[in-house]
Parts: C-alpha cells; structure tokens; sequence
C-alpha cells in the first residue's frame, strides 16, 4: 500500500461494500427486510406528498413507486438509500464545520 491512490482504492471498495450491505443483511434476517422496507414506504411516501401535497394524485403516485421501489427491486432500493444516507450525511457535515470554521475565524469574538 505504498502506492499512490491506495487510499481511494480502500474508500471506493468500502463504498461498494455499504450498497451490499443492506441486501446481505435482508437475506439474512427477514425482519430486517420487513423494517427495510417500512422505512423506504414512509420515505417514499413523504417525499411525494412533500412535492405534491396531499391528494389522491399523492396516493396514486406513492403506490405506483412504492411498487416498482419497495416490493419489486427492495435490494436495490435499500442500497441506494443507504448510499443517500451516507452522501447527506457527508454534505451536512461539511457544512457544520465549514460554518463553524469561517464563523469563529472571522466572525464573532476573539
């Protein structure tokens, strides 16, 4: 490992692995895939009634996706969401530090 770009190799590999990782553990425990899949329901949910409000277009629009997401291809979904998870919390982390970074660096007291 003392070549250059061993370390992104390692984070790439690692970010493959968390994609797999939900799928693995839903084969493994089926409760897992039951709470898997609740949790995608009411994300898949909020997110359409967030943009469209609520209504029978909402309704309509949820159970179409939450079919085609969340009973078809919940592998997937699972890893997609765990990779959403992971990239939100990197951007709203490096948005705390960078607040706090320029806020006691050039604001405030000293």
């Amino acid at each position: 490992m003392n070549q250059k770009g061993g370390l992104i190799m390692i984070i790439f590999v690692l970010f493959i692995i968390v994609g797999f990782l939900p799928w693995i553990l839903m084969s493994i425990v089926p409760q897992a895939k039951i709470l898997v899949q609740l949790i995608l329901v009411f994300t898949l949910y909020t997110t359409v009634r967030g943009y469209l409000g609520s209504g029978p277009l909402t309704l309509i629009i949820s159970g179409v996706l939450i079919y085609i997401l969340v009973i078809k291809y919940a592998a997937f979904s699972a890893g997609m969401f765990s990779y959403m998870i992971i990239i939100q919390i990197g951007v709203s982390s490096m948005l705390i530090w960078g607040t706090s970074f320029f806020m006691t660096r050039f604001g405030g007291r000293r």
